[in-house]
């Protein structure tokens, strides 16, 4: 089965006075990343799905930046969106070694383990899959501290 011809916008488009970009066009003429594009566009309910891609209408966009925008005093553009939360990041834990010690935290993520054991990642992945200390829970790997550490402790060598 062959692959679908791209999608003609010019039949879309005949009549309207609105002018319609890609997310791709669109991005790159203002000058913003892909996805940060789209989630504005999205916001300003400036898109229209068709078939295989999507279009902005650049009129509508464009009302919504003018609602939006705020000019600083060196002439930069700021979008501030007060209805848009930025995805959050998983916070860094603090003293993370005081909380394994005294036993408040016993599941780590890998880079919270291989920071512990002052590992490389993809080393310390390996090490908690020979250990037998993962868990996944709901797409989040987490590793028993506990089992790594008696696993690490079975290879202690003994004085002769």
């Amino acid at each position: 089965m062959s692959k679908a011809p791209p999608v003609d916008l010019e039949k879309y488009l005949v009549g309207r006075n609105h002018k319609y970009l890609t997310y791709q066009q669109a991005a790159r003429l203002y000058g913003l990343p892909y996805w940060a594009f789209v989630t504005v566009a999205k916001q300003a309910k400036a898109t229209w799905a068709l078939r295989k891609t999507a279009i902005v209408d650049i009129v509508v966009f464009e009302r919504y930046l003018e609602e939006h925008c705020v000019i600083t005093e060196d002439e930069d553009v700021i979008y501030e969106m007060e209805d848009y939360v930025m995805p959050r990041t998983r916070k860094e834990v603090q003293n993370i070694e005081e909380l394994v010690k005294s036993k408040k935290k016993k599941y780590v993520r890998y880079a919270e383990g291989a920071e512990l054991f002052s590992m490389g990642l993809h080393s310390f992945q390996s090490l908690a899959k020979d250990a037998g200390a993962i868990r996944k829970v709901k797409g989040c790997v987490l590793v028993n501290l506990e089992k790594v550490e008696e696993f690490v402790e079975s290879f202690a060598e003994e004085d002769f």
